[in-house]
């Protein structure tokens, strides 16, 4: 058995996996710490949730769930945020494109957008795309409804 949010991750890096692949390195909850040889690179996480306190005992649950998708690339010779642009845009268009991750979810939609960059060496630039996902489970787990 797995959690609700569990899947969610899975969905998501499934989605981003689907052929062709938005990059060759796609992690699941990978700090920031990506290996030397990926020159791009993906790592999906959750976050929180919150469930929709609304309802009556018993009842299914409606959760609010925060997934991120940090996009990772390097180069010599771009800045990192250019070397990062066309990851980051290859993320969003992939995920937009489905917004319910072939059901896994109601709704899975961008809430924010971060980024951060270095300029020594190897020119290094991060993308966090935060996403909100709507789903439901059952009251007494929490397991995909």
């Amino acid at each position: 058995m797995t959690t609700a949010f569990s899947a969610i991750v899975a969905a998501v890096i499934s989605k981003l996996a689907e052929a062709p692949p938005v990059c060759d390195a796609i992690y699941r909850a990978r700090s920031n710490a990506i290996p030397e040889q990926d020159v791009r690179a993906i790592s999906v996480q959750f976050d929180q949730s919150l469930p929709n306190r609304g309802v009556m005992h018993g009842s299914p649950i409606d959760w609010s769930t925060r997934i991120t998708v940090d996009c990772f690339a390097r180069s010599v010779v771009e800045t990192g945020d250019l070397a990062v642009d066309s990851l980051l845009e290859a993320v969003f268009a992939r995920l937009a494109a489905d917004a319910t991750l072939g059901g896994a979810v109601g709704d899975l939609a961008i809430v924010g957008v971060e980024a951060e960059n270095t300029a020594e060496g190897k020119k290094t630039g991060w993308v966090r795309l935060t996403y909100v996902a709507e789903h439901r489970t059952d009251n007494f787990t929490l397991e995909q409804a």
